[in-house]
């Protein structure tokens, strides 16, 4: 069977988020590969749509590799939803990491249906963070721009 480049990069993109989110112990930011950087430069807008804490931690590390790699990075967009929208508070491990690794090419959204779930309010969200109406939505929205989309 024959894949297409967009599921190369769909798939690359999956490796990379489960390596980093289960390899806890690794904390430099080393570079891709040269070959995961020319495959993934193809399209330079990317989402990934996380709803448990360990994979929005992963998705840090793994933007932090793309800018270490000087990849041809535009927008990445972190969509989150269920789970892990329970653990914003402005003393939550989660919070911190989301205002510390603030970048003009990096946009965090929450999706509201979740935070009316789980009691957080606009006031609780990390700075930098915007409530979108729904997750789902928003995922197919910036996947009709062209982004790649991944949901693991």
């Amino acid at each position: 069977m024959k894949l297409t480049n967009f599921t190369k990069s769909i798939l690359a993109v999956f490796i990379v988020l489960f390596s980093l989110s289960v390899s806890a112990q690794n904390t430099g930011t080393k570079p891709m590969n040269k070959q995961m950087v020319s495959d993934l430069s193809k399209t330079p807008n990317m989402a990934l749509g996380l709803q448990k804490e360990r994979h929005v931690k992963g998705a840090f590390k793994l933007f932090d590799r793309m800018i270490a790699s000087d990849m041809e990075l535009k927008h990445f967009e972190i969509v989150i939803w269920g789970d892990a929208v329970e653990e914003f508070s402005k003393a939550s491990e989660l919070s911190r990491i989301i205002e510390k690794n603030q970048h003009p090419k990096l946009r965090v959204s929450v999706c509201r249906q979740a935070m009316k779930r789980w009691n957080v309010t606009k006031e609780d969200l990390p700075e930098g963070v915007i409530s979108v109406e729904n997750a789902f939505s928003r995922l197919l929205q910036i996947q009709a721009n062209g982004y790649n989309v991944v949901i693991p």
